[in-house]
């Protein structure tokens, strides 16, 4: 009996010991993003992003909806999980982007995931004739253009099974300039 106690114990702190090594997951609605389409939820997005990189890592989980969005930067820790059915919209104004490279963007950042079943739609038409009419109107007098995903000096990020849908750059539905990035399962649906 007394073995049997032991290796009971046993397995219950191992198996405490595994739940503690779990990151936090985090649903988006805790920090007021919205899911309308027509919010621009690009510093609450960025100020999850954060808040949970400072708590020292962990996902944060986008649910059934569209999350309009400029420039988000990844911080090393925090991963984005895109449900079946959550659309990250990227804004069709180019001032929404800061002069980054990317609706998703990251400079040396490690252990970073992007997945789920969802999708990232650029809105890259739309983009491109904004950027455009600000030429035209001689407000800038170009643009970066940028791609779904941008990465440079990055190690062990993944993208994993989501979507990808019109980017604004041409060819590229993403970007890796050095590092160690990985795709698994991702595709695009752009017709």
């Amino acid at each position: 009996m007394k073995k049997i106690l032991i290796i009971a114990s046993l397995l219950l702190v191992s198996m405490a010991g595994i739940a503690q090594d779990k990151q936090p997951v985090y649903k988006s609605s805790f920090f007021g993003i919205r899911s309308d389409g027509a919010t621009d939820n690009t510093t609450s997005i960025q100020k999850a992003i954060d808040f949970i990189a400072g708590k020292g890592g962990g996902t944060l989980e986008f649910s059934v909806g569209r999350y309009l969005t400029g420039a988000i930067e990844l911080k090393s820790g925090v991963d984005i999980y895109l449900r079946e059915g959550a659309v990250i919209v990227g804004s069709t104004n180019i001032y929404a982007y800061g002069g980054h490279k990317g609706v998703f963007w990251g400079e040396g950042v490690k252990d970073v995931t992007i997945a789920g079943k969802g999708v990232i739609d650029g809105r890259g038409p739309g983009l491109l004739v904004n950027i455009r009419e600000q030429v035209k109107m001689r407000h800038i007098e170009e643009a970066v253009v940028p791609t779904l995903i941008y990465l440079k000096d990055c190690e062990n990020v993944k993208l994993k099974d989501f979507i990808f849908r019109y980017p604004a750059t041409r060819d590229n539905l993403y970007i890796v300039e050095g590092g160690n990035v990985t795709v698994e399962g991702c595709y695009t649906d752009t017709k």
